[in-house]
């Protein structure tokens, strides 16, 4: 065989291996390159190569570009030397559809269901052309980094929140995750940037108690209420100045003690603020070992109660427990489309649904508050608002609050 010929296979071998090793490396992901790294050697190499991706880019590019023209001029020579002129346009066309489908497309197929098993094998190979290829690679990407700052360099320094999320969301449409553990692990994800105000029982709906009640007062209320822990006021309601468990009047009570008040029983409360994260409240409830947490304004006064069952409640949905509490999802999905939204629902969730962005209201956390601050005064029963993130119908009000509405989402694209 004409050694041209043996130039120009060797050179397609080496087009299919820098195609499919380029393929493997840009669709690994950082889970499958720790993976690799723990697995051994050839994962120790991928991991040092993927840390420079520029670099790697670069000597792939100019590898595969040396042997596709190196197979180009050899293969013309050979062609010239056999049949003249006239052949080299049409060993143009051959070499070309040779390139395209043994050395592009067959092996990058190949590395697409392949991928660490590719990358991991031809590692070595690579760090070598990185070493062969070293000075030219500098060359090449000074040049291009020169033109890349004149469109500016927009790149992400880290992976965002937003992105995890629409990862989690592909992997629920591929079917690698079903939907409620996808819903829990977004939830989780989330926690961070949910205030507390977005979850909190609002101080028009606190159940209090007077720190002058006795604690067999407070027993037949708070019985009668199904509250286990309750905070206490002294002279105004928004005053809170402890917390009591309705487990330790029980235990006055038993004692003889009924009639003792429970400024005497009761425990300091944790305050936190209303704009303070649900990822550091949980933070927060670890280290002091509590469950319980009152918010207070800007002013000191009472803006509601948080609890652990209210943060485990934003990560798995709604809990119900044998107290005759109605069962209501905070969001429901209608036959046509639209959602049947509680009036405390967060809007993260609806901005998820409607793939727009989060409105930035520092002071607006839920559909209730954001369908105020849309209609610009006290919503009413058949309100219908236009937003950013969608359409509302207010069905119910309570208290001149919102306490359910019809959401019918902007879809984006």
């Amino acid at each position: 065989m004409n050694a041209s010929m043996i130039g120009v296979a060797a050179c397609l071998v080496l087009s299919a291996l820098f195609s499919s090793v380029e393929t493997a490396f840009t669709s690994l992901t950082v889970f499958q390159i720790e993976s690799l790294k723990r697995k051994g050697r050839g994962g120790v190499i991928v991991e040092r190569l993927a840390r420079k991706p520029d670099e790697l880019i670069s000597t792939i590019l100019i590898g595969n570009n040396v042997v596709n023209l190196t197979a180009s001029a050899l293969s013309t020579r050979w062609a010239l030397e056999r049949w003249g002129d006239w052949s080299i346009g049409l060993m143009t066309g051959i070499l070309t559809l040779v390139i395209l489908i043994f050395g592009e497309v067959t092996p990058k197929r190949i590395a697409i269901a392949h991928n660490e098993g590719v990358a991991a094998a031809l590692a070595p190979l690579l760090l070598v052309c990185t070493w062969l290829f070293k000075p030219l690679v500098i060359v090449v990407n000074f040049i291009s980094s020169l033109v890349t700052r004149l469109f500016g360099d927009s790149r992400p320094d880290s992976m965002s929140m937003e992105t995890m999320v629409q990862m989690m969301s592909i992997a629920e449409h591929m079917g690698i995750i079903d939907y409620a553990k996808s819903r829990m692990v977004k939830n989780v994800f989330r926690l961070g940037a949910t205030t507390v105000q977005a979850v909190m029982t609002h101080r028009m709906d606190v159940f209090s108690l007077d720190a002058a009640t006795s604690a067999e007062d407070a027993c037949r209320q708070a019985s009668s209420a199904a509250f286990s822990r309750v905070p206490v006021f002294e002279g105004e309601s928004e005053n809170i100045v402890g917390l009591v468990s309705i487990r330790d009047a029980v235990v006055e009570v038993l004692a003889g003690n009924g009639s003792r008040p429970l400024s005497e029983i009761m425990g300091e409360p944790i305050f936190v603020l209303p704009n303070k994260s649900m990822g550091d409240l949980f933070a927060l409830f670890k280290k002091r070992r509590e469950t319980f947490a009152v918010v207070i304004d800007e002013y000191g006064g009472l803006a509601g109660i948080v609890t652990m069952r209210d943060i485990v409640e934003e990560i798995v949905g709604e809990i119900y427990e044998d107290s005759g509490e109605e069962s209501r999802e905070r969001i429901e999905k209608r036959p046509d489309g639209s959602y049947k939204v509680a009036g405390d629902a967060p809007l993260a969730v609806l901005a998820e649904i409607s793939g727009g962005e989060l409105p930035s209201l520092p002071y607006v956390q839920t559909v209730a508050g954001y369908v105020a601050w849309s209609l610009d005064r006290i919503p009413v029963r058949g309100d219908f608002t236009e937003t950013p993130l969608g359409s509302f119908t207010v069905t119910t009000v309570d208290a001149n609050r919102v306490d359910s509405a019809v959401y019918r989402p902007t879809r984006k694209g």
